[in-house]
């Protein structure tokens, strides 16, 4: 079963908000440049729910995804918006109109990108979709916050979904995984991988993409190399 397919369905009932937390800290970002209507594309948009809060502050959004399922519930919330639209594409090869002020990838998409020359080819896409100087914002979970997770099996339920889902992280290959067991017999397995800012850096530089923040949480407190998440702002140059 590919990742989603059967998870979508249960997706906001516990990971959904976790982009919307972006909300305030992006409209932060664009007030502190002047811009009251960015045009943004949001990859890995999953069900849309940071597109669709931008779109109601007047933004002008374009949101991707690779799965099929999460796109049709991100498009059910947003039938009453103009400003918005979506469409099913990767991340690494996505194809777009114009250019954008501002280009998001948020709650660990980058983490599903398993080889370097992916998040290579994503940020050089990221660039040519940014006007000069525009911005890209994007989250990773780093080696610490793998590490230090819980492993194994955790029965759950969520909606009508019964499942279980277990944890593993090897710190050799790096690669961790989940696997949801559901209760008709199906398994969706998401495997990540986890990426710090200096090993990110000179990839982004690489495209052209020059890091003016670096964040451990919404909170905005420093990166270093003890935290479990890196919030990156990086700009077109």
């Amino acid at each position: 079963m590919r990742i989603y397919e059967r998870l979508s369905r249960i997706y906001d009932l516990d990971w959904g908000n976790f982009s919307k937390q972006y909300v305030g800290f992006i409209s932060q970002l664009l007030g502190g440049r002047g811009v009251k209507r960015a045009r943004i594309l949001d990859l890995a948009c999953g069900t849309g729910n940071l597109a669709v809060d931008l779109a109601q502050r007047g933004h002008f959004v374009h949101g991707i995804d690779i799965s099929p399922q999460m796109i049709r519930i991100a498009k059910s919330k947003s039938l009453r918006l103009s400003n918005i639209s979506f469409e099913v594409q990767g991340m690494t090869q996505f194809c777009v109109r114009g250019r954008f002020d501002l280009v998001t990838c948020t709650f660990d998409s980058v983490n599903y990108l398993l080889d370097t020359d992916d998040v290579r080819r994503m940020f050089h896409r990221v660039a040519d979709a940014l006007h000069q100087s525009g911005m890209f914002i994007f989250d990773s979970n780093t080696h610490q916050l793998y590490a230090r997770a819980k492993q194994g099996p955790q029965g759950r339920e969520l909606g009508d979904e019964s499942f279980v889902q277990e944890f593993s992280y090897d710190p050799i290959n790096r690669e961790a995984t989940t696997a949801f067991a559901f209760s008709n017999g199906t398994v969706e397995v998401h495997r990540q991988r986890p990426y710090d800012l200096p090993e990110l850096e000179p990839i982004l530089a690489d495209a052209g993409l020059r890091v003016v923040h670096a964040f451990s949480g919404f909170d905005m407190r420093p990166y270093d190399g003890e935290s479990e998440r890196l919030f990156c702002v990086a700009e077109r140059e």
